[in-house]
């Protein structure tokens, strides 16, 4: 609402003179002058009697005082005259009208963006441009639906909450813990949460879904300072995702499963003497794998739990799942050949899904560690061999190693010199002598299947390894010889140096 306009609605009750009014600025907050006050805050209507201007330089860019000198008018502000007995009632209906107008305005302009967008990242997005401020929205087990881009996230903790999608179950106790938190009524009513491990300030309000609450909305302080408008602002915004998972996306929060719920907590690091009761009541295989599945292509954020999902529990029976890292952490059985798991294949190529495969375990309590397992199968086979959607940890366990070490740069210092000997004879003389040692290796030093994997003949093969032994001085029948070049390899594959093999 604009000074004028409020202007015109106040003096309908009450006596009101317009001094001036040169600026239009939507006026989004009231507040009482002292020495405390923001003169740059334009968005901002003041109140003050004459005896608190004694000893201000500037006037606020919007007031309306009770008495004024005429030497303290300055040009280009927007300011009224109000009697002295009617400045606090004057200032009451100015608080009302103008949370109101915002109240109003912001729940029209984000409910049209639910309807147009059926997203509630947008909305967020669009929330937080209003708030001048990031917004996070999270369920309630701090499970991170969506968060601001306009204005991005920059407290450190919760950037890596955001990073990761979720919070950690250390964290989430913690916040828990905060007296605000505790206290915290069952509205929308919003609370400051602001805590010693962050120099952000703070701002939550809790979000419901019939009539239970689903998640919160956390807005974090950036250059926009924390004021009553977006204590305000933050319920009316709760309300507008209610209203968007009501007509919208009644599927958001839908009831979860006991295996989703303590698969999930184990991911996020729950303690074991929390866990292992609950596991108690569930039933889980005898052998079992871990799936990690990631879409190749951006098809949504429901594309994995609405379709894919469904999908795996009816081509895999007793499978059981949670969502993380932005994918599907999945349980399944273990079949006689964990290599071969019937239609995986199949489903990554159709529905355009890369999937990381752990080793075969039978204690459920250590499916966390597991599931590391798939997630590097996951990340190393996109990085080594971005053609394999199906991806076994079982082969690239040695490249998870070296990603462990504290300078995995500093890896090639342990390759046999005889790589960097072929490399460079190669280079010279456009021959083939270094994937010719490194293909021998892989087949265990077999003539026959050395050359059936190159496609020459074995004269052929038999002329290069003689002359690798003549410029490398090798012996193939040293054992510790053969580690160190098959190490070597690998070495040179995890450094993007060898990439000519296939790994599965």
């Amino acid at each position: 609402m604009t000074f004028d306009t409020l202007i015109e609605k106040l003096s309908i009750e009450h006596n009101i003179e317009l001094l001036s009014c040169k600026d239009t600025t939507d006026l989004q907050d009231v507040s009482f002058i002292d020495c405390r006050h923001q003169p740059g805050q334009i968005e901002t209507l003041y109140f003050g009697y004459d005896k608190q201007l004694e000893n201000l330089h500037s006037l606020p860019h919007n007031c309306i005082l009770s008495k004024i000198n005429e030497s303290l008018m300055e040009k280009g502000k927007n300011m009224a005259l109000v009697p002295e007995e009617d400045l606090i009632g004057v200032f009451n209906d100015a608080k009302m009208l103008i949370k109101a107008n915002s109240g109003r305005g912001i729940f029209e302009e984000l409910t049209a963006v639910a309807e147009k967008t059926r997203s509630i990242e947008a909305v967020i997005d669009a929330a937080s441009i209003r708030l001048e401020n990031a917004l996070i929205f999270c369920d309630r087990n701090f499970k991170i639906i969506a968060s601001s881009a306009t204005y991005p996230v920059t407290d450190s903790v919760w950037l890596d909450n955001a990073k990761h999608g979720y919070c950690s179950y250390e964290f989430i106790n913690g916040v828990r813990e905060l007296k605000p938190v505790k206290n915290a009524s069952l509205t929308t009513a919003s609370i400051d949460v602001t805590c010693s491990l962050s120099p952000y300030r703070k701002l939550s309000s809790k979000v419901f879904h019939n009539q239970t609450q689903v998640g919160f909305i956390l807005m974090l302080e950036g250059e926009k300072q924390i004021s009553p408008f977006h204590s305000d602002m933050l319920s009316v915004i709760s309300h507008v995702i209610s209203y968007a998972i009501a007509f919208y996306l009644p599927n958001l929060f839908e009831n979860k499963s006991p295996y989703h719920e303590v698969l999930f907590d184990m991911l996020i690091g729950a303690p074991s003497k929390e866990i292992s009761p609950r596991l108690k009541e569930l039933s889980f295989p005898a052998e079992m794998l871990v799936l990690f599945i990631r879409s190749t292509r951006y098809l949504g954020s429901s594309y994995l739990k609405d379709t894919i999902s469904k999908l795996l529990t009816e081509s895999i029976p007793g499978t059981h799942m949670t969502y993380i890292d932005k994918g599907i952490a999945a349980v399944i059985p273990c079949n006689d050949d964990p290599q071969k798991v019937t239609g995986l294949e199949d489903l990554s190529k159709s529905w355009h899904l890369r999937i990381g495969i752990s080793n075969p375990f039978r204690n459920i309590e250590y499916f966390s560690s597991y599931y590391m397992q798939a997630h590097s199968a996951l990340e190393l086979g996109q990085k080594l061999n971005s053609g394999q959607l199906v991806c076994h940890y079982c082969n690239y366990q040695i490249f998870d190693l070296f990603s462990e070490t504290k300078h995995p740069e500093a890896l090639g210092r342990f390759c046999h010199p005889a790589l960097t000997v072929l490399r460079q004879n190669d280079q010279e003389n456009n021959s083939e002598l270094y994937k010719t040692l490194c293909v021998f290796i892989e087949n265990s030093c077999s003539i026959k299947l050395t050359a059936e994997s190159l496609f020459i003949h074995r004269n052929s093969l038999a002329y290069r390894l003689n002359r690798i032994v003549e410029l490398c001085h090798l012996d193939f029948a040293d054992t510790n010889t053969l580690f160190l070049l098959r190490l070597s390899f690998l070495i040179d594959r995890y450094n993007g140096l060898n990439t000519f093999t296939e790994w599965e």
